[in-house]
């Protein structure tokens, strides 16, 4: 049952409950006024701009610490990077508690998920004693993924959630590196993770994130599945396993996941017919393929996911 045939099963239900007739509800709806075209013109205007401030912040910060950044001494360079970045998310908790500034909220947190690791990066860059760098950006990451889940707890917004995400990929990236991994086991790793996290999310009103996060998960997948058969004697099996993403897509009702496994789908067709493809025939055959193929994935999308929404 979708989510819209649910909501009608709701208020058919509180109806028969309050004994409510369809015409009171008609007219209880009719009274209902409806959103101000001009308020919400004004809502995007006001939005925008947040943004634009929060970019000409960034800007105006950065190009005042690439001029200065040689004069500046270790404990200089690190107070205007990560003093800067603390000071700014400290900021965009306090607007979290005042209505007039909650437009910047968003824009500060990101300002802040950028300028703090780069300045744990400058802080450990400045006084450590050597060792490996790897070790250094995953102590960010680390640093970073627990403060911006914690606060992200703490407040509920969705962008944080995005944020912890990044860290949490990157540290788990940095770390399977350290460990010497193969770099397709740790693709497959983070887009198996990745995949079923947003799976999870897409569940909850944070929703708005997984679009972007169910396409670097299937990215992931699809990169290290490709990289771990190719030029083995089951490498067409590459097809099956884009297939299944593209099934997958359908299950969740996911465009990113069907879009992704698409491209994967063509793009592999090209790699595993490319010596068929050196003639004019190949290349006709090769455009009905892709034709007929974006036709299936536009059939499938219009069929299993637009149906269902």
């Amino acid at each position: 049952m979708t989510s819209r045939a649910e909501a009608l099963q709701k208020i058919a239900e509180i109806a028969a409950q309050h004994q409510l007739h369809a015409d009171e509800i008609v007219s209880e709806l009719n009274k209902t006024p409806l959103p101000d075209q001009a308020q919400r013109s004004t809502g995007i205007l006001a939005r925008i701009m947040a943004y634009l401030g929060g970019v000409f912040v960034l800007a105006g910060v950065a190009i005042f610490i690439g001029m200065q950044w040689d004069h500046f001494s270790s404990a200089v360079r690190v107070l205007v990077t990560l003093g800067t970045g603390f000071a700014v998310f400290i900021f965009a908790l306090a607007t979290m508690t005042d209505p007039r500034f909650s437009k910047v909220t968003t824009p500060m947190l990101l300002i802040a998920a950028l300028l703090q690791p780069t300045g744990i990066v400058v802080m450990i860059n400045e006084y450590s004693r050597g060792g490996d760098p790897e070790h250094g950006l995953l102590f960010m990451c680390v640093i970073m993924l627990v403060q911006q889940f914690l606060t992200f707890l703490a407040k509920k917004r969705t962008v944080l959630l995005f944020t912890s995400l990044f860290f949490g990929a990157a540290g788990f990236g940095t770390f399977c590196d350290i460990l010497n991994i193969d770099y397709e086991v740790v693709a497959l790793a983070l887009g198996i993770g990745l995949t079923a996290i947003s799976y999870v999310i897409d569940k909850t009103e944070h929703h708005v994130i997984t679009p972007f996060w169910y396409f670097a998960g299937s990215v992931f997948f699809l990169y290290g599945a490709f990289d771990m058969l190719e030029n083995s004697i089951v490498e067409i099996l590459y097809f099956g396993v884009a297939a299944g993403v593209m099934y997958l897509g359908t299950v969740v009702r996911s465009r990113t996941l069907l879009f992704s496994s698409v491209i994967a789908l063509m793009g592999f067709t090209g790699y595993f017919f490319r010596d068929s493809l050196a003639n004019a025939f190949g290349l006709i055959i090769m455009g009905f393929l892709l034709i007929g193929l974006s036709a299936f994935a536009m059939s499938l999308n219009k069929k299993y996911i637009q149906a269902r929404q």
